[in-house]
């Protein structure tokens, strides 16, 4: 007969939209965390503009059978002016001649002036205003086509003379950057003259290896080396500053003081991945910042890339993790490694934010971490994102009783869709039930499993 056993929180992200439902007291917890890559892959619908796939982690919403896209993304990528009226909760575009206005909900819209029928009406959508796309593509002269067979919208179109495209990078560096006497292009020698031997050495599908300095999670640390030389550079640590910018600081100073991109523009590819944290894009850097919106939207950490890293690390996550990727055709001992790496940086990071608050820190719990990558590994496989398994059936207790962990006290948090631990971590801590696992007093070990761009981590208590 299986053991009683007590669950404190079973934790899901709902991607799209959350049932409130009557539970009774010892029922489930449902959550939600911002995650619009794995929203994307639902859709089930890819574009190509000019031939070369077009990313966004906004998702996209199919109505009337009809594509609704999100309005400044696509239309500023097809050089047209975009702008949105919220007293009128009305958008008015105007490429080359040719000018739209379309109201929200309404049927009727203005081309040049002149009244027009839509099968469907401009939508507004978590807070998004979404537009019909085939309408508006051709409204504005631009031809759009569909492969049914491979579920692709195709997007061709000349640019209108004097249209501005994506810029290459969108502002000039001209701030102090300190992050530990470290800066991208520093030699690795002067990195270990500087700080020693690091704790770790992770390995990474996205060319570079990081280097972990975690024996100070005050000062938390991690320094990516490629060919010897530094090429990105991680820390939640108290030492950090870009500029006016330094940890504990508002989101409303970096809003203040820098232009914040919304895209990252892969010249060479012809390909624009949207972003969605707030993120600064220069010619050789790409600076991102993670707030923490459970504490008033505080900066708490910043990762500085080398510009062609991060278009690498994109173009690398939807090739190899990405459900639609070829994940077998890249190295699967190297890819494994590169899994077990994210695992340790999310224990690390959890551990960092409990000795911040003066919690007790988790041991690592093998078995636990073994469960957590099954289910990782199946959520992938069989494409389904739920604490329960559609396959077998089988909740936490179940995984872990085959386990053989003899717990009294049990929590799990599950993710998909970021591109590596860090993401994860910073996701989790912005959803409150994750976080409530993570600085849970009471839990006192932490197992880890990723697969993929599937995240799982399992908090035990064991019984002595």
């Amino acid at each position: 007969m299986r053991k009683k056993i007590n669950i404190y929180k079973l934790l899901v992200m709902i991607i799209m939209l959350v049932f409130p439902l009557a539970l009774p007291a010892e029922a489930f917890q449902y959550d939600t965390v911002h995650n619009y890559v794995f929203s994307q892959e639902k859709s089930d619908i890819r574009i190509l503009l000019h031939g070369e796939r077009l990313v966004t982690e906004i998702p996209f919403f199919i109505e009337g059978g009809r594509t609704l896209i999100p309005v400044r993304f696509f239309l500023e990528t097809m050089g047209a002016d975009v702008s949105w009226h919220s007293s009128t909760k009305s958008v008015s575009v105007a490429r080359g001649d040719t000018s739209i206005e379309m109201v929200a909900g309404e049927k009727k819209a203005l081309i040049n002036g002149s009244p027009v029928t839509l099968e469907v009406p401009l939508r507004l959508i978590e807070n998004r205003a979404y537009v019909p796309l085939r309408f508006i593509a051709e409204s504005l002269g631009v031809d759009i086509g569909w492969n049914d067979a491979e579920r692709l919208i195709l997007i061709e179109f000349e640019s209108p003379e004097g249209a501005q495209q994506p810029p290459p990078y969108y502002q000039d560096l001209n701030v102090q950057v300190e992050t530990y006497g470290i800066s991208l292009g520093d030699s690795g020698q002067a990195v270990l003259d500087l700080l020693g031997e690091p704790a770790r050495r992770d390995d990474t599908i996205y060319g570079y290896c990081w280097w972990v300095y975690n024996q100070d999670y005050r000062n938390y640390l991690q320094v990516g080396i490629k060919d010897g030389s530094v090429v990105a550079i991680y820390t939640p640590g108290q030492g950090w500053a870009f500029g006016p910018l330094q940890r504990g600081c508002g989101l409303n100073l970096l809003e203040d003081s820098f232009e914040i991109a919304d895209r990252l523009f892969v010249e060479e590819e012809k390909v624009i991945y949207e972003l969605y944290l707030p993120t600064l894009v220069y010619e050789n850097l790409v600076a991102t910042f993670y707030c923490d919106e459970q504490d008033k939207n505080k900066i708490v950490a910043v990762r500085l890339e080398d510009r062609e890293v991060a278009e690498d690390r994109f173009n690398l996550y939807y090739k190899y993790r990405f459900p639609q990727g070829k994940r077998d055709s890249f190295d699967r001992e190297k890819m494994r490694k590169a899994e077990a790496a994210d695992e340790k940086q999310i224990f690390d990071l959890a551990n960092m934010e409990r000795l911040l608050r003066g919690l007790p820190a988790l041991s690592w719990n093998r078995d636990a971490a073994l469960a957590a990558l099954e289910h990782s590994r199946e959520m992938y496989i069989h494409n389904y994102f739920d604490h329960f398994s559609p396959v077998t059936g089988e909740g936490l207790d179940y995984r872990l009783d085959r386990r053989g962990v003899n717990f009294i006290l049990a929590a799990e948090n599950i993710a998909r869709g970021q591109f590596d631990g860090v993401e994860v971590h910073h996701g989790l801590m912005n959803s409150l039930r994750h976080r409530e696992n993570i600085l849970h007093k009471d839990l006192r070990s932490l197992g880890v499993g990723v697969y993929g761009d599937c995240y799982t981590q399992n908090f035990v208590t064991l019984l002595e």
